[in-house]
């Protein structure tokens, strides 16, 4: 269960981290897909950018129960999972939604960071280095990259 709960949040700051970095130059509003799949489980995640600055980012992943140490059933994941979750409910700008099947969850996070504020996010305020706080494209997709993630046509 810890296991999982550092797995988790791990996750969730590695995709925050893709967020950060200095400004970039761009003319234009763009959308990006990456996509990740290990054994039976997988992330994509989508960035909406305008002018090299991303403005909205989603991500679903769907992981299997088996790949997670102690969970063998649905219940057993639910049981872990929606605590975990709390923090992430209520905060304006983000949605997070947790879908238990059979065999496996998924996950949904979708952020407009028109709307969200920050210092709300977990791990986002330690992450961010430039004074302007701006979440740069290239960066992010650099960053997904080096973590193995394809591009989606």
């Amino acid at each position: 269960m810890a296991q999982y709960k550092n797995l988790k949040m791990a996750g969730f700051i590695l995709m925050l981290m893709s967020f950060t970095a200095l400004a970039a130059c761009g003319s234009n509003q763009e959308t990006v897909t990456y996509k990740l799949e290990e054994d039976n489980n997988s992330i994509e995640t989508s960035f909406v950018a305008d002018d090299g600055e991303i403005i909205e980012q989603s991500s679903q992943s769907i992981t299997s129960y088996e790949s997670i140490k102690g969970i063998e059933t649905k219940e057993d994941a639910e049981a872990l999972l929606i605590p975990s979750a709390e923090p992430l409910q209520g905060i304006e700008g983000l949605e997070y939604n947790l879908d238990f099947e059979e065999d496996h969850f998924i996950e949904t996070i979708t952020i407009d960071f028109s709307i969200v504020e920050l210092s709300e996010l977990p791990g986002l305020n330690e992450i961010l280095t430039n004074e302007e706080e701006n979440l740069n494209l290239e960066d992010a997709i650099e960053s997904l990259e080096e973590q193995g993630f394809k591009k989606v046509d």
